[in-house]
């Protein structure tokens, strides 16, 4: 992950209108996050759509690693050859 650029990566809204194509192309290009400012403060964070689904993978990912941690805590797992025997039982049964 890249560090944050405060001299590049922080823009105002009215740099943004004004060259928008080329910042949408440096997103593209770069891969990094914009936040863009409104009168000095913080308004919208702006970045590729191949970055946006690179983020989410790797938040659906964590969740699921987070979900698993929890099951582990709180015991409730199966015991992954106990499962897989008991799947083989049930599709030997069906036979």
């Amino acid at each position: 992950m890249e560090s944050f650029d405060l001299t590049t990566d922080i823009q105002p809204v009215t740099e943004f209108r004004a060259k928008t194509s080329e910042i949408i192309e440096d997103l593209k290009k770069n891969r990094r996050t914009i936040i863009l400012t409104q009168h000095g403060r913080p308004a919208a964070v702006l970045e590729s759509v191949e970055e946006y689904q690179r983020k989410q993978e790797e938040l659906r990912f964590l969740t699921g690693l987070v979900a698993g941690m929890r099951d582990l805590d709180a015991g409730s797992v199966v015991n992954g050859e106990k499962f897989f025997q008991s799947l083989k039982n049930r599709v030997d049964d069906g036979k």
